[in-house]
């Protein structure tokens, strides 16, 4: 209802001053006389809903982040539909052209202009949002090509010259007049805001592109207003020529060098995007090895540990041995697996902590304990996968386990976080803390979330809190 509300008092605004500004310039130039004054207040009702339904739906229907084609054709057929019917009513067609014979010049000429004139407005919306509502890469070299900046003024001049025939009854020969006169222009401010968006300093940049926008407008107009009074024969004083030749520059050229602006900027925006995502994906790319180097350096080092731990099993106890290497090989396989997805179910990855843990239980007996208490919640929601793995191999480094220093582990779940807990039998044999465990672990989970590892270490106890992440 806001949104309603707001695109309906922005659209009669903007329709009323454009009516205002049109009266004023006809009324200077002493156009009107009493007949004239009659038809234009009979037809005001018309040239109300030429201007007042294409700004309307056009802000009313334009959604940030949807694709830029809809944003601007979408808003600009229903426009056209809405125009034509309310043209079809007003001017009573229906009864006085019966057999559907009321689609002529005029209902063409209405609709037409209904169209550019919305699409003109949605054209502002998209290079409004996409300027101001995102950050942009500043090592990105562009360059405009000569066939762009041929077309974007060919194609503007070519739409404006054709709207004031439309809108002016003129005759096709005024459509090349025109044409010509603003496309030799058009050419130079294509290229002057595109240079002047590619140098452009990013901060304070919305006050930059607006006077940017502001003084281009106007250079431009008074240029094109000069350059006609020179060539122009005219028979009336200079003053009186400039003043019946500025007004109807400035009322029919801004909108024209504001259209060359708008383009530009698009196409200027649309080159961004792409570099960007080529940029984006290379960091992808990127990541995505660095990720696996993470994970490469798991699975030599869990092997390696416990080969180490097989080999001293078999000359004490060649029974349990054969035991734990039947253990490792099944949890190994599992490893595996596990190692092919990057996140897992937390659920999940507690099985594969009972597995290790039970391992970890038939090498250092009644040294070791474990309990794990995970509510059912935490335990559909995922983490990154072989992450307990780790921390529990941690704990084996860094703690001496046996019947005389027991060591008990606590796995549990605390709001967003998997928590593990254990107390601490430092080994008297100093082992070389490189964190280079504890690096891997929080540099595994920046891949997949902001939240961090909270890490809390006292003379007696040490805990880690691992993210929790709610969906992949």
């Amino acid at each position: 209802m806001k949104k309603i509300f707001k695109s309906f008092l922005v659209a009669i605004s903007i329709t009323t001053i454009l009516h205002l500004i049109a009266f004023w310039v006809i009324y200077s130039l002493n156009r009107l006389d009493a007949e004239e004054i009659n038809q234009t207040i009979e037809n005001l009702p018309l040239s109300i809903s030429l201007f007042f339904f294409p700004i309307f739906f056009s802000l009313f229907l334009y959604k940030n982040g949807e694709k830029i084609a809809v944003n601007i054709l979408k808003p600009s057929l229903i426009s056209m539909l809405v125009v034509g019917f309310f043209e079809i009513i007003f001017f009573e067609f229906i009864s006085t052209r019966p057999n559907f014979k009321y689609f002529d010049v005029i209902l063409f000429r209405v609709t037409s202009i209904c169209f550019f004139i919305s699409f003109f407005v949605s054209l502002i919306q998209v290079v409004k949002d996409s300027t101001f509502n995102k950050k942009v890469h500043k090592n990105i070299e562009l360059k405009l090509r000569w066939r762009i900046l041929i077309l974007i003024p060919f194609t503007a001049s070519t739409i404006y010259s054709l709207i004031i025939v439309l809108a002016s009854s003129a005759q096709i020969s005024n459509l090349f007049t025109v044409w010509f006169s603003s496309f030799p222009l058009g050419i130079i401010l294509t290229g002057l805001t595109f240079q002047f968006f590619k140098k452009i300093n990013y901060q304070n940049r919305k006050f930059k592109i607006i006077s940017f926008y502001v003084i281009s407008i106007l250079l431009f107009v008074s240029f094109w207003t000069f350059s006609h009074l020179v060539f122009s024969p005219f028979t009336r004083s200079v003053n009186e020529s400039l003043y019946r030749l500025v007004i109807p520059s400035i009322v029919l050229f801004s909108p024209y060098f504001l259209f060359i602006n708008l383009t530009t900027h698009l196409y200027f925006l649309n080159l961004i995007n792409k570099q960007e995502k080529k940029i984006l994906t290379q960091q992808s790319l990127e990541s995505q090895l660095n990720y696996q180097q993470l994970k490469n350096q798991i699975s030599p080092h869990f092997l390696f540990n416990n080969i180490n731990v097989l080999t001293s099993l078999i000359e004490e106890n060649p029974q349990k041995a054969i035991v734990f290497s039947e253990n490792l090989s099944n949890i190994y396989r599992y490893f595996l697996e596990q190692e092919k997805q990057d996140v897992v179910l937390v659920k999940e990855e507690i099985n594969f902590a009972k597995s290790y843990l039970a391992l970890l239980k038939d090498r250092f007996e009644i040294g070791l304990n474990f309990t794990i208490n995970i509510d059912e919640k935490t335990a559909e929601k995922y983490i990154v996968s072989t992450i307990l793995q780790q921390v529990l191999e941690n704990v084996v480094k860094h703690n001496t386990i046996n019947e005389d220093n027991i060591v008990s582990i606590k796995i549990s779940s605390k709001a967003n976080y998997l928590v593990v807990e254990n107390n601490k039998n430092p080994k008297i044999i100093t082992v070389e803390n490189s964190k280079k465990g504890i690096e891997n672990i929080r540099k595994r989970i920046a891949f997949f979330t902001d939240e961090i590892v909270v890490i809390e270490s006292t003379t007696e106890v040490y805990k880690i809190q691992l993210p929790i992440l709610k969906t992949i």
